[in-house]
């Protein structure tokens, strides 16, 4: 079985989404990602990330750590920070069919991550912090 795993550190601050973003293009690269499953990878940790820098620290700036690992043809990604618990399955789905002045702001990026991956599922402990984990099954060339 295949297997291979990249790391990156990083404080979370909205500077630093083109760096998060490299990084996933050349880990996904890296595994031989198809394009169009890499493109839906990257933004769904876009809006992983994303929510950490907006939410996690309460304006603030923390640590953030990212976590690749392909499994197989299975890839896992965990996006870890220190911050505040959130757990994101009490976000309501967003109404889409409401019009677009009735709809509540926010709670979109879940809703796309669930959509796009296969798996999403977060975590809290008070030592390790915050773990959101996302799962998908992708086709890929050999690991290079």
């Amino acid at each position: 079985m295949k297997q291979a795993r990249f790391e990156l550190e990083i404080d979370s601050k909205v500077e630093n989404l083109p760096l998060i973003a490299n990084f996933v293009d050349e880990v996904l690269e890296r595994f031989g990602t198809d394009p169009a499953s890499a493109y839906r990878v990257q933004l769904a940790v876009d809006e992983a990330c994303t929510n950490v820098i907006k939410h996690a620290y309460g304006g603030g700036i923390g640590p953030m750590r990212l976590e690749m690992e392909l499994i197989g043809d299975n890839l896992v990604i965990n996006v870890n920070d220190n911050g505040k618990p959130f757990a994101p399955d009490t976000i309501p789905p967003p109404d889409l069919d409401a019009d677009l002045e009735k709809r509540r702001v926010g709670g979109l990026g879940i809703y796309f991550m669930k959509k796009i991956m296969d798996e999403v599922s977060y975590s809290f402990d008070s030592v390790a912090g915050n773990r959101l984990t996302m799962k998908k099954s992708i086709t890929q060339a050999e690991i290079k």
